[in-house]
């Protein structure tokens, strides 16, 4: 049953190998069958398999400006725009932005404290807020229920948004054909190495990355909370700008090429 898919769709021949180990593990600890063929047993007989990684698709840092521009103007829910532009100014991942909640927000401190449990590498996260993502909460504000979450879906009661829900918004406003929601964090980090003077470890602090090995850890204990704050300003102030030209022109296209961005026009050096 592998062997066949296991080179050509090895995605697909992960997932199965792991629905007929879990199957057969079951049936191992009940008893009916002895051995669990889908478990290390079988790594002998199937090939190597190939390491291929695909980078997320990414907009060049100057056209996030126009991006925001067109999910702003599109149709769909307020909640789902909302959170979608809040994920994109504290580059944050989809996760952790859709399962904010208030009591993790401090708007007179500036921050967002996303807890170890809701965090990749299992540690407390701290993101400072930019004047333009307290704006984003002050509008999610007025929608607030009693569920506690800062973005709740607006179709599944109190609970948080989908994990489609965003990529659908991307889709509804031809986007999707150029970046991915992930796809903004690669947006912010090539903007950050190209267009500020922020060291290596404050840009990788930002977007929640370990720095360095374990040891040099155990000594940094500072999460450079300041400069990221500096950082995360300057990134509000550039990704806010107005659209200077129209919504439709960010949209992806597969029969012509995207124009350049107007903010690269008006400001190649990527100062705010």
């Amino acid at each position: 049953m592998l062997a066949p898919i296991w080179v050509t769709k090895p995605a697909t021949a992960r997932k199965l190998r792991q629905r007929i180990r879990a199957t057969l593990s079951w049936c191992q600890a009940h008893g009916y069958v002895e051995h669990n063929w889908a478990g290390e047993a079988i790594n002998g007989a199937l090939p190597a398999m190939p390491t291929v990684r695909a980078h997320f698709r990414a907009l060049p840092y100057r056209d996030v400006p126009d991006a925001l521009a067109v999910v702003a103007a599109a149709d769909g829910s307020l909640v789902v725009k909302l959170c979608l532009r809040f994920l994109i100014l504290t580059v944050s991942r989809s996760g952790e932005a859709r399962g904010a909640t208030w009591d993790e927000v401090s708007l007179d401190g500036r921050e967002w404290r996303i807890p170890a449990n809701r965090m990749k590498a299992g540690a407390e996260h701290r993101v400072p807020l930019s004047d333009q993502c307290v704006d984003v909460l002050e509008r999610v504000a007025l929608l607030r229920d009693e569920s506690g979450l800062v973005f709740p879906s607006p179709t599944r009661g109190s609970r948080p948004l989908s994990d489609m829900t965003l990529m659908k918004t991307l889709r509804a406003t031809g986007l999707a054909e150029r970046t991915t929601v992930h796809g903004f964090r690669s947006a912010f980090r090539d903007w950050a190495s190209e267009c500020t003077e922020m060291d290596h470890a404050v840009i990788e602090l930002s977007l929640a990355h370990k720095v360095g090995s374990a040891v040099e850890r155990a000594y940094a204990r500072s999460d450079l909370i300041e400069k990221r704050r500096q950082l995360m300003a300057k990134w509000g102030a550039f990704a806010s700008r107005e659209a200077q030209r129209t919504v439709g022109s960010v949209r992806g296209s597969r029969k012509r090429k995207p124009a350049v961005s107007a903010v690269a026009q008006v400001d190649p050096t990527c100062s705010v």
